[in-house]
């Protein structure tokens, strides 16, 4: 399995994406909010990831520390 590396542009774009989202990072999957932070993400980076990859992407800026911090 290869791991797509973001590079801080495209980390930016994410963070930025989540920001407008109320769900916290574990609520995203499957919801119609996921699918328009991925269709969003995909058109501005220009990377192409699946949705997984995505999401791995999402928890991992999280775990750094670099999305806001959400109430459940």
């Amino acid at each position: 399995m290869t791991r797509i590396r973001l590079n801080e542009k495209q980390k930016e774009i994410l963070s930025e994406l989540y920001t407008r989202i109320r769900r916290t990072v574990d609520d995203l999957p499957y919801t119609d909010d996921f699918e328009t932070l991925y269709t969003e993400f995909i058109a501005r980076s220009g990377v192409i990831m699946t949705r997984h990859d995505v999401w791995r992407a999402l928890a991992s800026q999280r775990k750094g520390k670099r999305l806001v911090r959400k109430e459940r």
